[in-house]
């Protein structure tokens, strides 16, 4: 029979493969499956006919196969199995599951475990598979991944790329992130089931211009930084930089002297610096180059500040020196913003800027990789080019304006502010105070929200009792359906943590098929 669905917009003939069990459970198994229909979406598809079987707990096992677009063999075929138990209920149920990347198990030792106990199924799958529980029902445990930069390195907790996956963690184990939120993305993230928001640190080296990043623009990337930390060796008065926008002074010289063309004369001029800069760093770059490979060193590796330091010391003295030159003749026309612990910087697409040495940041960004490189002073290692004219041309012509923080509520231990209010999420940094207790909860669509911590301690509690650690720079997602929730602070200094949301533009897709999921089957990718 078919079992037609309107929630899930799916027409689902039951698989062949079903037992029943004890507290009205249900096995279902399905193979030869690509990367959708979702495990959650089949579940809801298959609404009518669980009516007709009376199952309120669904296991339904399936075998699928995908390419993963984000790894370095894109093109390869991978096999994978999930497990997923809906238990049913008005509000949507709960989901919990787990996925075998690397390993799977066998039908026979399934069907024992679930004729043995069916509400034990996921932990006894994970724990075997040491992979992490996933649900719609409990906060998700983001486990850093880490890339190494030539200025230091960025930790990200939800970033899904060839340069490395985050993934999920829990007691049983860890699940690569984005086969945990493909089992049932609807209760987790949202109908559009698009990337999360993209979280992450970035901890440059203390050591100067080493510890330099990127001097850049996005067009259309939106990135927020909180500052965690400045690094005593790189700035002994705890004050750290930031070179973002144009230098207000230069700006009110250029506009004094030149009148209306002030901003055409200056971006020529900051142009023509930056070129004459890239000449000689590229001379550099070539003769470290050649020193590195004499070394059995690869160039297109970062390379440590020490044997940077040693290979530069043999370099001329005379091009050393033209280096320092040109490239504080840049660094002349860029505005220069202090940073302390706990600062926000704002960067809409547009902003010209590179955060300096030894100033930790947490930084949300929209999950987009783009970015124009107009200057850097080492040797660019992601593309055999620098962006300068396409950088000048859509960079604002301004000085960077450090924001003003919305505050949301301050009062009785609790102070809350809005850090951004960008177009696709907005931030909020939480303080309470000891013992204070915070209640909230998520408002489902596509409102998962991102918590990370960035001072002392504290406790997210579930309405039903379970109590989470919320541990120091730990991050965590929590599903769109997660629902009611406190955090309550448990150190005896303020609680400190950030909530990222995404927004709702109102015009959201359903993300659901018309096709019948047989239908949808026959293409396996």
């Amino acid at each position: 029979m078919a079992a037609p669905s309107a929630k899930s917009g799916l027409t689902v003939t039951p698989p062949t493969f079903a037992i029943k069990g004890a507290h009205n459970s249900l096995l279902l198994e399905m193979t030869g499956l690509g990367q959708h229909p979702t495990s959650g979406r089949l579940l809801r598809g298959l609404t009518p006919y669980l009516d007709e079987q009376g199952a309120k707990h669904v296991l339904l096992l399936t075998g699928r196969k995908r390419r993963e677009p984000w790894s370095q063999q894109a093109d390869q075929v991978v096999h994978y199995q999930e497990l997923v138990h809906w238990e049913r209920a008005a509000d949507g149920g709960v989901y919990r599951g787990v996925c075998g990347k690397d390993a799977a198990l066998g039908r026979e030792e399934i069907i024992q475990a679930f004729e043995s106990e069916p509400l034990s199924v996921i932990d006894w799958a994970a724990r075997r598979l040491e992979a992490a529980v996933v649900s719609n029902r409990e906060p998700m445990r983001l486990e850093i991944c880490y890339v190494e930069k030539p200025w230091g390195r960025e930790a990200w907790y939800t970033g899904i790329e060839k340069r490395g996956i985050s993934r999920v963690r829990s007691a049983t184990g860890n699940t690569e992130l984005p086969y945990a939120l493909g089992m049932f993305p609807v209760p987790l993230i949202g109908e559009d089931e698009a990337p999360p928001i993209l979280l992450k640190t970035l901890e440059p080296l203390p050591d100067a211009v080493y510890g330099d990043l990127y001097l850049e623009v996005h067009r259309e990337k939106w990135e927020v930084y909180v500052v965690l930390a400045v690094d005593p060796a790189a700035w002994p008065d705890g004050i750290g930089c930031l070179r973002a926008g144009l230098d207000p002074e230069s700006v009110e010289s250029y506009r004094a002297k030149h009148g209306a063309r002030w901003e055409h004369r200056l971006i020529d001029d900051l142009e023509e610096a930056i070129r004459r800069y890239e000449q000689v760093r590229r001379q550099i770059d070539g003769m470290l180059d050649t020193a590195l490979r004499g070394r059995g060193e690869n160039p297109d590796e970062p390379v440590s500040p020490a044997l940077h330091r040693a290979l530069l010391a043999d370099l001329p003295e005379a091009l050393l020196a033209a280096e320092r030159d040109k490239r504080a003749a840049v660094e002349r026309y860029l505005g220069k913003v202090p940073l302390r612990r706990g600062d926000v910087v704002r960067l809409p697409p547009g902003v010209l800027h590179s955060l300096q040495r030894g100033v930790k940041v947490i930084e949300f960004q929209t999950p987009t990789y783009e970015r124009l490189i107009a200057m850097f002073a080492q040797k660019v290692l992601t593309q055999p080019h620098w962006d300068v004219a396409e950088s000048m041309r859509v960079m604002e012509k301004a000085a960077y304006t450090p924001p003003t923080l919305e505050v949301l509520q301050d009062d009785d231990g609790l102070k809350v502010e809005r850090i951004v209010d960008f177009p696709q999420f907005q931030v909020d940094r939480v303080a309470l105070s000891a013992s204070r207790t915070l209640a909230i909860r998520t408002d489902e669509n596509n409102q998962y929200q991102l918590l990370v911590v960035t001072m002392g301690e504290g406790q997210l509690l579930l309405a039903d009792g379970r109590v989470f650690p919320l541990e120091p720079e730990a991050g965590y997602l929590l599903p769109a359906t997660i629902g009611e929730y406190s955090v309550k602070a448990t150190t005896a200094q303020h609680f400190t943590y950030l909530k990222a949301v995404p927004r709702l533009d109102g015009n959201t897709p359903t993300g659901e098929s018309e096709k019948s999921v047989d239908d949808v089957l026959e293409n396996t990718w």
